[in-house]
């Protein structure tokens, strides 16, 4: 089986890395040198070339404070835009997706509106 860590230099990535190590697990992880998650184009080749088959979608921006502030259009562009190119990629090549996240991101209460979706 083919895994992909998005964000593998991210806290997470480096955890799910640590756990396949001990466990043996073939695994590829890319940061965001080799795979930018908001490059469309960038993203499509990746998965052309190698065709994984889980994706543990990592990759995100993570400074909560700026990402309230001036990183508000970086936060957006990574955690919504390319979180939706990767879903996409996913699609395409019948990747299953596992998308991690926190509750302080979304806590479940608030009401689902369209700026959760996708």
């Amino acid at each position: 089986m083919k895994i992909l860590i998005t964000g593998g230099n991210g806290q997470l990535g480096q955890e799910l890395q640590h756990l396949f190590d001990e466990r043996q697990v073939a695994y590829q992880a890319a940061d965001v040198k080799e795979l930018d998650i908001t490059n469309a184009e960038q993203v499509e080749s990746y998965f052309a070339a190698h065709r994984p088959e889980v994706v543990y979608h990592c990759a995100a921006y993570t400074a909560v404070d700026k990402a309230e502030g001036e990183g508000k259009k970086v936060d957006e562009l990574v955690n919504a835009v390319g979180t939706k190119i990767i879903a996409q990629a996913c699609a395409k090549y019948d990747a299953l997706l596992i998308y991690v996240s926190t509750d302080y991101v979304f806590d479940g209460t608030a009401l689902v509106a369209s700026i959760y979706q996708m």
